[in-house]
């Protein structure tokens, strides 16, 4: 789960050398910046991360904003 501001940045594993051996994971990536267009939706779901989603995506978009922040939060 990646909370970053970077879109092109989806890393789907972890692995280093050493002395000859490797090791590594390979893992599936999300980005809430995916679900960037479709907070009404994400508003909706009765998953209690998708409410966490939509915080995220509100803080995100009203950054330096408070009035609209403070008008996202009464959502």
């Amino acid at each position: 789960m990646l909370a970053d501001e970077r879109e092109n940045w989806k890393p789907n594993g972890f692995g280093y050398q050493l002395f000859g051996c490797e090791i590594g994971i390979r893992f599936p990536t999300v980005k809430l910046l995916d679900s960037a267009n479709q907070t009404e939706s994400l508003l909706e779901d009765p998953n209690p991360f998708a409410l966490v989603t939509a915080a995220h995506l509100f803080t995100r978009r009203t950054k330096g904003e408070p009035e609209q922040r403070y008008a996202a939060s009464m959502c």
